[in-house]
């Protein structure tokens, strides 16, 4: 017998990468399923990718990527697969996580009788000609969804386009949710564990995780590596379309024995790399970074941040002198003073990561999300 609530996720890509929204995506439709029928649909970028660890208890439904523009993936099908699902009664709620130009004309394309919600990650930062245009149907949508979901207060407060006009009636905050059990397992991958402590050789190991994208500001993160004064090491898990210049400035810098490049790692591998490393960095510098879910992770595991203060949902998880040190994004010397302090002063690592490690776990667990969620589904069913 279906599930009463059977909601459809439209989402950018399906995961793995298990970052950014993609691994928000993933950990909410594994801990909702168990209350609802989930299904995901998302464009297919790499029909190659890497098989999930395990099987995933909800259904994906994917369409074909035909390249991108302006950071948007050209993936039209999602329309048709999203009215076919309610057509045929298989979905009953359509939730979708902005900024989604498809989403967008799907909320405008959903029947009146469909509730409809937006999850908001971030506002658009860099296109900023495009969105003279594209916000006339992103302020369609907002005006036409029945609740937004945001991850923070700040996520509304510094926003500029969910206040265009007055949305507070819609707004709802239900904190983002950090699945601790595949942190905490004790499944490691031991061959990783064993080359990464070689290549260290007793180095303090950095660590960042996420796409190769502009706003993750992982050009200045290099330049600070070559700035800083300890020996310290970077473990840079992630890709993206900035990976060959990434890999170039390396080489460039002289950073060939202190930086080494992942790529994208099974869920495992993460796990390993999240609890072997001193300290997590998230050099981001623009607000398209509204939260940082890498960070959130490693804080789970213990571990001291590094970011930069960009007034919004980053600010509100990474509290400066208590989980992590801040630093003015494009700072590269301040970024390379934080690597230096956090690589000596063992002390420091211990009080930052063990009040992180606190902080996160108290405020943003699954269940809190998924109640949450489920509390803003049955209001509009």
């Amino acid at each position: 017998m279906p599930s009463a609530l059977r909601p459809l996720h439209l989402g950018k890509m399906i995961p793995p990468p298990y970052a950014g929204m993609e691994a928000h995506v993933d950990t909410l439709l594994t801990t909702l399923s168990a209350s609802a029928d989930c299904t995901l649909v998302a464009s297919d970028t790499l029909p190659d990718r890497m098989q999930s660890d395990v099987p995933l208890p909800y259904r994906i439904l994917p369409a074909a990527a035909y390249g991108t523009l302006a950071s948007t993936i050209i993936s039209p099908g999602l329309l048709g697969i999203v009215k076919a699902e309610f057509d045929a009664g298989r979905a009953n709620l359509l939730h979708v996580h902005s900024p989604n130009p498809w989403g967008d004309l799907a909320i405008q394309r959903a029947g009146s009788r469909v509730p409809t919600v937006i999850t908001w990650h971030s506002d658009i930062v860099r296109q900023r000609l495009l969105l003279r245009g594209y916000g006339r149907i992103q302020q369609r949508a907002l005006a036409r969804v029945d609740k937004i979901i945001v991850f923070t207060p700040e996520h509304y407060h510094s926003s500029e386009q969910l206040r265009v006009v007055d949305l507070s009636n819609k707004v709802v905050h239900v904190p983002i949710g950090i699945d601790f059990a595949r942190l905490d397992s004790p499944l490691r991958h031991s061959a990783l564990l064993d080359d990464i402590d070689r290549w260290a050789r007793g180095r303090p190991v950095a660590l960042t995780v996420g796409r190769h994208v502009y706003y993750k500001g992982y050009r200045h993160l290099l330049r600070a590596m070559a700035h800083a004064t300890e020996d310290t090491v970077l473990l840079m898990v992630g890709a993206g379309p900035l990976s060959g210049q990434l890999r170039r400035q390396i080489s460039e810098l002289g950073l060939d024995r202190r930086v080494r490049m992942l790529g994208e790692v099974a869920s495992t591998d993460l796990v390993t790399v999240l609890h072997r490393c001193d300290f997590f960095c998230l050099p981001s510098i623009a607000p398209s970074e509204a939260f940082g879910i890498a960070s959130a992770e490693a804080m789970a595991c213990g571990k001291p941040t590094i970011v930069c203060e960009l007034h919004n949902g980053v600010t509100h998880l990474n509290r400066s002198d208590v989980t992590s040190v801040v630093v003015p994004p494009l700072d590269e010397h301040a970024l390379a003073s934080a690597i230096d302090l956090l690589s000596r002063d063992g002390g420091l690592r211990s009080r930052l990561g063990t009040a992180g490690r606190a902080w996160v776990r108290s405020e943003f667990g699954v269940d809190k999300m998924r109640d949450g969620t489920l509390e803003v589904y049955r209001s509009l069913m």
